[in-house]
């Protein structure tokens, strides 16, 4: 039989049995994974939770959720022309990844050293630690931010690496920082602002920290791992309130001639301590305070003696006065009845309880003379017997009187207070050094408010500083008015006649302060030299001295009180002298000031001394007229007789001078001269650059132009351009630096 194919093939699929069998295999296996993944997972949550749980939740509530505080604006800090002397500007706090850096600190640090202000080791020391941000320990202003900026941009420590992202490495947070645009100019005075916290140190930031910082506001923001912000969370929870300013009596001109006196003086003594203050005698308004050593309040922590941070030593400075304090003595007497101007007594030496008092001149003396004359020459022996005089009661209540047994007042910081023998030492050899400012110790500003109590007719001024205080808004807070202590303590005729003994003392043909002689105006002032008690011994130094003067112009009508006190010069014995050291800067701070304020000269004063007694000779000539010279003939007649000459203005005859003729002015000085200006009463401003300040305000004063400085030493900007037409009375402002202009 034929086989027959019809192409049916067999089946050769697996049985479907078989085929269920491995479908559940797979799902039995994939199940497994997953069950075994999911096992894996919560494993992991458990362990997180149980092992590391609480650590995660306490670094949680530290570093994620973040509540800073906001710093308010801080308010400024003006002198009496409104002027800026401290201000809050934008800062930055930097902040730099240090990982990719520390295979190049060494080079790093040599670039950015000079732009931080500080040395390569120190960066290397930051670079090279454990941490891997780092934090600058000081905020940095905005040219700093740029040079920054430029030096991580170009990366010269690793120029050839182009990976790594170096700009990412550094960071900046703003805030805001303290700014003295005049540096040390005034800073014992306006003290400076601490970084860390905020807080006002020394000074009217110190003394007006409350008014002066505001209120701080919250702001709330989540951070990461690192502590910046994280995009989004940033809240302010409660708004900053910006602080009030405060403007201060300071006069930025007066300050500026205080400032370049008192950088001479150091320069020329490098005393110990140095302390200068001017004040309005009429009002107690402090015009200008200076201290040495001093500091810059931009760097303070820079400051070479850390004592100036918390000293002001016009205020805080407590020392016998020496000679200064005998007009005090001399009108407490006077106005007891204890002893009379014309009375006379031997000067050389005496005896007082086993003690020898003589006078300076090595006991020497003047023969028998006057007490008005104990004044003029100053005679300790003479005033120790006025004191024996006076007696101790009566001492003490015009001590009282004339506020030497309290604190000023002073709206400034850390004033002492005077220091008296106690009862049970006032015997009669300490009455008697007392007279003559020996064995009790004063401050600066007692004694200027005392001598300014005799200068303005019998007021005790409260000193102060700060004229007003100022909202956000510019709404005047507070004003502040000088305050008489008291008044009428002392008779007219007996202020008189120690005013006039004063003058003499500066002027006559028997005072030893001609040195501190101002031609054309009357000063009444007194010289001191008081010995220095060593804290250890006891006993007083044998060659440490404080030198002062304190004097004041006009003396009829004073506009101007000057302090100046130094402690410990640097010089030869024989010429340690209050004469010798301080009265000629105080001479020509008054000599400036006179001049600032537009005070005429008057001519020469009584019984002007042909000779300067203690000081160089120097010779005086009378100004002549030169209005309606040109100026080559006005320079030939000033130099005939040896004066310097300064001319501003167009071309002509001279049409103004200043000092004006007939006043007594020593030779060498500089007569300023205005030339004709054409017709429409303008005046064509000069060129200042490289003059000093005085130079600078007398010419502008012979244009009838003011002046309104910043900095000290010699002009090397103005605002108004040389040869611009402005009409008088116009305010020229001149930028100054110590080193003159080239």
């Amino acid at each position: 039989m034929n086989n027959y194919n019809s192409g049916w093939k067999p089946n050769k699929r697996k049985p479907p049995q078989r085929q269920a069998r491995r479908s559940k295999a797979r799902i039995w296996v994939l199940q497994g994974t997953l069950v075994l993944a999911l096992c894996t997972v919560l494993w992991r949550v458990y362990d997180v939770q149980k092992v590391y749980g609480k650590q995660l939740s306490k670094d949680e509530s530290r570093s994620v959720d973040v509540s800073h505080v906001l710093l308010a604006p801080r308010g400024s800090i003006l002198d009496a022309q409104g002027n800026k002397l401290a201000y809050d500007v934008p800062a930055f706090y930097v902040d730099i990844k240090v990982d990719d850096l520390k295979a190049n600190a060494t080079a790093v640090a040599q670039i950015l050293a000079p732009i931080l202000g500080t040395t390569p080791n120190t960066i290397v020391a930051k670079l090279t630690g454990s941490a891997h941000w780092v934090r600058w320990p000081y905020p940095v202003l905005e040219p700093v931010k740029s040079q920054l900026e430029d030096a991580f941009k170009h990366h010269l420590w690793a120029p050839d690496d182009k990976k790594t992202q170096w700009s990412a490495d550094i960071t900046y947070s703003p805030t805001e920082q303290r700014f003295y645009p005049y540096g040390q100019f005034a800073a014992n005075t306006l003290g400076y602002v601490a970084l860390n916290s905020g807080v006002g140190e020394g000074g009217v930031e110190y003394e007006y920290n409350k008014l002066l910082a505001g209120y701080n506001g919250t702001v709330n923001f989540k951070q990461d791992a690192y502590g910046f912000p994280l995009p989004g969370s940033v809240n302010v929870s409660k708004q900053a309130q910006p602080g009030d300013s405060v403007q201060l009596t300071i006069d930025d001109t007066v300050q500026g001639y205080v400032e370049n006196e008192m950088d001479s003086l150091v320069q020329k003594y490098q005393p110990q301590h140095a302390a200068i203050i001017v004040t309005n005698p009429q009002t107690g308004a402090i015009l200008a305070m200076s201290s040495r050593p001093t500091y810059n309040p931009n760097t303070y922590w820079t400051a070479s003696d850390p004592n100036a941070l918390s000293q002001n030593w016009a205020v805080s400075s407590v020392f016998e006065p020496g000679s200064t304090f005998k007009p005090i003595v001399l009108t407490s007497a006077l106005a007891t009845g204890s002893v009379s101007l014309n009375q006379t007594f031997q000067s050389g030496t005496t005896q007082v309880a086993g003690h020898t008092i003589q006078d300076w001149n090595y006991g020497q003396g003047w023969g028998t003379i006057t007490y008005q004359q104990a004044l003029e020459r100053s005679s300790n022996v003479g005033f120790a017997k006025i004191a024996q005089a006076l007696g101790w009661p009566n001492l003490l209540h015009y001590m009282d009187l004339f506020g030497f047994l309290n604190k000023t007042g002073v709206d400034l910081p850390n004033e002492s207070s005077s220091i008296i023998f106690p009862p049970s030492e006032r015997g009669t050899i300490q009455l008697s050094t007392a007279g003559f400012g020996q064995g009790i110790a004063v401050t600066p500003l007692q004694q200027m408010a005392a001598m300014g109590a005799i200068a303005n007719g019998g007021k005790l001024m409260k000193p102060y500083i700060t004229s007003q205080i100022i909202s956000p808004d510019g709404k005047t807070v507070k004003k502040f008015s000088p305050t008489v202590v008291r008044q009428n303590f002392i008779p007219q005729n007996v202020l008189d006649a120690v005013n006039q003994t004063m003058v003499l003392d500066v002027s006559g043909k028997d005072g030893i302060d001609g040195v501190a002689k101002i031609p054309g105006y009357d000063v009444a002032g007194k010289t001191g030299t008081a010995q220095v008690v060593d804290a250890q011994t006891g006993q007083y130094y044998s060659n440490r001295f404080i030198t002062s003067f304190i004097g004041y112009a006009p003396a009829s009508h004073p506009v101007v009180e000057v302090y100046v006190t130094v402690d410990w010069p640097k010089a030869a014995e024989a010429n340690t002298w209050g004469s010798t050291i301080a009265a000629p800067y105080a001479r020509d701070i008054m000599k400036d000031v006179l001049q600032y304020d537009h005070v005429p000269p008057t001519g020469t004063v009584k019984n002007v001394a042909t000779q300067t007694a203690g000081a160089n000779k120097v010779q005086y000539v009378k100004t002549p007229n030169i209005v309606g010279l040109t100026e080559q003939a006005a320079t030939a007649k000033l130099k005939s007789i040896g004066l310097n000459n300064m001319f501003a203005g167009d071309s002509g005859n001279v049409q103004k001078q200043w000092p004006a003729p007939g006043i007594d002015v020593a030779k060498g000085s500089t007569l300023y001269g205005l030339l004709q200006t054409g017709s429409s009463g303008q005046v064509a401003v000069p060129n200042l650059t490289g003059l000093s300040l005085r130079d600078a305000t007398n010419l502008l004063a012979a244009m009838s132009l003011k002046i309104s400085p910043t900095g000290t030493g010699y002009v090397t900007k103005q605002t108004v351009p040389s040869g611009t037409k402005v009409g008088s009375g116009t305010t020229i402002g001149v930028s100054l630096q110590p080193s003159p202009s080239n």
